[in-house]
């Protein structure tokens, strides 16, 4: 009995003393564990501060570095190198875009600057440098515009201001940039009408029409102008379109109304005197200039053949047949031509038949101008004051 007593004794002895060594060994592994991942913390903390410092430091350094780049544009831009600004301008975008918004506007102020001061030739290098770099910058297009402005170069800055319309994108800056050109012209056009300067007025909006074609009021101010230059006949012409344009017709009409009646009124021509003879100034084809002896007697308008030559080399005329002519030196024969256009001041006829004859010489005058033309108006030489009297029958 006592046998199996002491059994279970060391029975329960060893059960024991497993169960003690098992809890010993769970507790140094927990204390192992705790280490470990304590330290692995720590070290991921320190990995992630170091990261952090990393990532902070190489910001401060193309800050740094962009400032850097920032200055040295501004440095290029105050010492008048600006073509190597814009080479620097290229290297800002590609790294530090954040900074060229800075150095724009501090550029853009230099330039309107330099043409406040009048500096215009420093004014235009820098404009051209910069726009090398961004072409569509309508900043400095609009400054550009303004440089030959200041310059007093109208033509000039007017073409650039309608050109700024093709470097922009939307619609409303588009329209802004055509009626910052059309407020342009209307400016010019004020001091010209002011001094009365209407040939200069004619020759800018000819110029203008091209840029904008559709724009009625050139359309408008080109009439005025050919109206007060006397230029009647093409005067009507051109006022035709305006007058069915609800903004113009009533005007128009008005003015074409004076154009009509000064049309039907006689004008003089100042004639120059030969002599017992008058010479009169015409024009063939809009183009060749002919100085022309009155001549009543005369059936058909004459050239010499020196004349015709000239003329020939600038304007189409066309051969009709050779005819003879009575002359007071005797019967001659002479060829017979014709051009689409002869007029003297605005009195015109198309189909313009004339003679050319080897044999007419007289050194101060082209020709004679014959009844072919005078019997087409009623017309009056007054011999007092040098003058020939056309009025349209």
């Amino acid at each position: 009995m006592w046998r199996i007593v002491l059994f279970f004794a060391l029975l329960c002895s060893v059960v024991l003393n497993v169960y003690l060594f098992m809890q010993l060994n769970v507790r140094t592994i927990e204390n192992q564990f705790h280490q470990e991942f304590d330290g692995q913390g720590q070290q991921h903390a320190a990995d992630m501060k170091k990261g952090k410092s990393v990532e902070k430091d190489s910001y401060v350094e193309n800050t740094k570095s962009a400032q850097q780049s920032a200055n040295n544009i501004k440095n290029a831009i105050k010492a008048k190198d600006y073509f190597n600004a814009s080479y620097l301008m290229n290297i800002l975008a590609n790294d530090h875009h954040d900074q060229l918004s800075t150095v724009r506007l501090f550029w853009l102020d230099v330039t309107r600057g330099l043409i406040q001061h009048k500096l215009f030739t420093d004014a235009e290098n820098s404009i051209s440098a910069y726009l090398a770099f961004q072409r569509d910058d309508s900043g400095f297009l609009y400054q550009q515009v303004d440089l030959y402005w200041q310059q007093q170069l109208p033509l000039l800055a007017i073409k650039h201001a309608y050109e700024v319309q093709y470097h922009v994108f939307n619609e409303n800056e588009i329209r802004g940039a055509v009626n910052f050109a059309r407020d342009l012209v209307q400016q010019h056009v004020d001091g010209l009408i002011n001094n009365n300067h209407w040939l200069e007025l004619s020759d800018l909006v000819a110029e203008v029409l091209l840029f904008d074609p559709q724009n009625q009021n050139l359309q408008w101010l080109f009439v005025r102008a050919q109206y007060q230059l006397g230029e009647f006949e093409y005067a009507r012409n051109a006022i035709e379109p305006l007058l069915n344009e609800p903004n113009y017709k009533i005007k128009a009409r008005a003015l074409l109304a004076k154009i009509e009646a000064a049309l039907r009124k006689p004008q003089s021509i100042a004639l120059s005197r030969q002599g017992e003879h008058f010479i009169v100034p015409a024009l063939i084809n809009d183009t060749f200039n002919v100085s022309l002896m009155l001549d009543t007697g005369a059936s058909i308008s004459l050239l010499s053949q020196s004349a015709f030559e000239a003329l020939n080399q600038y304007s189409a005329v066309v051969y009709i047949k050779d005819i003879n002519l009575n002359t007071a030196g005797g019967t001659i024969t002479a060829s017979i031509y014709q051009v689409d256009e002869f007029s003297i001041k605005d009195y015109v006829i198309n189909d313009f038949i004339f003679a050319v004859s080897p044999s007419y010489l007289n050194e101060g005058s082209d020709g004679l101008l014959g009844m072919n033309f005078l019997k087409s108006f009623d017309f009056h030489i007054d011999q007092n004051n040098s003058l020939l009297i056309l009025k349209n029958k």
